[in-house]
């Protein structure tokens, strides 16, 4: 099975908080596009003793029952992220893309991607060997529907199954943008750009990559259904000693599908205008507007605007 995924999420861009902050008045995002197949490997292993059961030694016993569990099972897209967002990474990328991408058009060369691809490729070398795994716990629901023959004195157990997948993570392309606050010529308050602009509908913030990233490998629990077993079988069944875990491993292996043809929404530019107000002094925070309002006007000391309609205008 094939999937997409952007990193950061959607969701933690739509604060400012999800940003960069380079400078006073600059904010910055870079974002994965990711490219993902799944597979099942075909390895089967079971967990804990979910329930158990006595059955008479006198005639056949069925057992049809449902029941929830809260379950630790492995979190891939968090696993992912914690990885892709790891401090080195993240710097390395913000570094060789802010480092390109010059004030006041913030457009990049074509020669980024390459630069990118080493940066990506000697971090996430080093990043693989750390455990990055990350679990949550779950409410699952399971079934038994099992018929048990006469004579099966010994108790019965229902088994937490899993099989085993694999995640095959390939990125697309990284897009970025930077958003600045400044006044305009005559102007006294400071008003949001979002930069590169697109160049007739077209976003110039994609970098092409088009690499091979890493290996997934986990377990993923079967909680539509359990069997039943002897205690005697589920002590010989294989076990899986933590199926809460990501393994994570080298994936060398090039990318088969091309490139979108459109970005992905939503786009960095809708998310920029849900977290950033158009003006300054609007921005959320630990701060009340009065104070930013004070700030502007002692920076524009000097300025055109003080001398035509500011303090400093001279009085007729």
């Amino acid at each position: 099975m094939d999937d997409k995924l952007q990193i950061p999420f959607a969701v933690e861009l739509t604060r400012e908080a999800g940003w960069t902050q380079l400078e006073e008045y600059l904010y910055f995002i870079s974002r994965y596009h990711l490219h993902i197949e799944e597979e099942q490997t075909g390895e089967l292993g079971f967990g804990d003793i979910l329930r158990s059961f006595r059955t008479t030694d006198f005639s056949e016993t069925e057992v049809v029952q449902g029941f929830e569990e809260e379950c630790t099972v492995a979190d891939v897209r968090e696993t992912t992220r914690s990885v892709l967002l790891e401090n080195e990474l993240s710097q390395k990328v913000t570094g060789t893309i802010t480092g390109s991408a010059k004030s006041p058009l913030y457009e990049l060369s074509t020669s980024i991607e390459t630069s990118l691809q080493q940066s990506i490729r000697s971090s996430l070398g080093e990043s693989i060997k750390s455990d990055h795994s990350v679990s949550r716990r779950v409410r699952k629901s399971f079934s038994i529907s099992q018929k048990i023959k006469s004579g099966s004195g010994e108790l019965q157990v229902a088994v937490a199954g899993y099989r085993k997948y694999s995640q095959k993570v390939f990125l697309h392309y990284i897009d970025y943008l930077l958003v600045e606050y400044r006044p305009t010529t005559l102007g006294l308050r400071k008003k949001k750009s979002n930069l590169p602009r697109p160049v007739g509908g077209k976003h110039t913030n994609r970098i092409p990559i088009n690499m091979p990233l890493f290996k997934l490998n986990y377990w993923k629990l079967e909680s539509e259904s359990s069997l039943l077993y002897t205690d005697t079988e589920y002590k010989r069944l294989p076990k899986v000693s933590h199926p809460d875990r990501v393994t994570l491993g080298e994936l060398d292996e090039a990318i088969r599908l091309p490139l979108p043809s459109k970005p992905e929404r939503p786009t960095l530019y809708t998310l920029s205008n849900i977290a950033f107000p158009l003006r300054w002094i609007d921005r959320k925070g630990p701060w009340t507007r009065e104070e930013l309002e004070k700030i502007e006007l002692d920076e524009a000391e000097g300025s055109a605007w003080w001398f035509q309609y500011g303090p400093g205008r001279k009085k007729a």
